[in-house]
């Protein structure tokens, strides 16, 4: 049963920012197929789109993380995971089950902001897909926009800290508006890119792909659009 996740956030300040802290994921476990090919736009990705969702909202200390696992359960990895899937059978898995519920037994729990619908989506695409540990890594960068590239992945790794509910460090990402003062003001792309004492995510950092869509939304003057 899966027990209340603390979520992870972006920390984006140099210096004084309460973060919530992870420990190490595990190794990556082998990929099927082992050789990651061009990305289906119609295919979701484990390790491109559901385990940095997951690890991001689930794998903080003392909950589903590597060390001491609530309920033995540790979601750092594609085996900790499946521990809590049925593939192909997305109301028979608990992974997903528990994004669905109300009040005290939603994940993750108050006062963290609730999954998006669009991210409970993919996860149920994932399994209804066969639930497989599959990757890709085509890095499309053509047309960087907030709605499409930014937008989701402040949602998936940022926003269950970071809203209007939790305002970890006095810092809200739920808008167009808070996460470019994000990076006016409080140093968000030095922390994406670690280069600051407290990076984040700090259990895992984001693609390569997801950096550079970062880096070209900011260097085109952080459009809406």
């Amino acid at each position: 049963m899966l027990q209340s996740p603390l979520p992870i956030l972006f920390a984006v300040t140099l210096g004084v920012l309460t973060s919530c802290t992870h420990d190490p994921i595990d190794p990556v476990d082998p990929i099927d197929p082992p050789l990651a090919g061009a990305c289906d736009p119609d295919t979701v990705y484990f390790q491109n789109d559901v385990l940095p969702v997951l690890v991001a909202n689930c794998a903080s200390s003392g909950c589903h993380s590597d060390n001491n696992p609530a309920d033995g359960l540790a979601l750092t990895s594609y085996a900790g995971v499946m521990d809590e899937v049925k593939a192909s059978d997305p109301f028979d898995s608990e992974v997903y089950t528990v994004l669905l519920e109300n009040g005290g037994d939603i994940m993750p729990p108050a006062p963290a902001a609730p999954l998006n619908a669009t991210t409970i989506a993919m996860i149920k695409t994932w399994i209804d897909q066969g639930a497989l540990n599959n990757s890709c890594n085509e890095c499309d960068t053509s047309e960087v926009t907030f709605s499409s590239n930014i937008l989701s992945i402040v949602q998936g790794q940022c926003q269950s800290c970071h809203s209007s509910s939790t305002l970890s460090g006095g810092v809200s990402l739920m808008s167009h508006a808070e996460v470019a003062a994000a990076v006016t003001n409080n140093n968000l792309m030095d922390a994406i890119n670690r280069v600051n004492y407290s990076p984040m995510p700090p259990a895992m950092s984001l693609s390569e792909c997801e950096i550079n869509q970062f880096k070209i939304w900011v260097n085109d003057g952080m459009p809406n659009n």
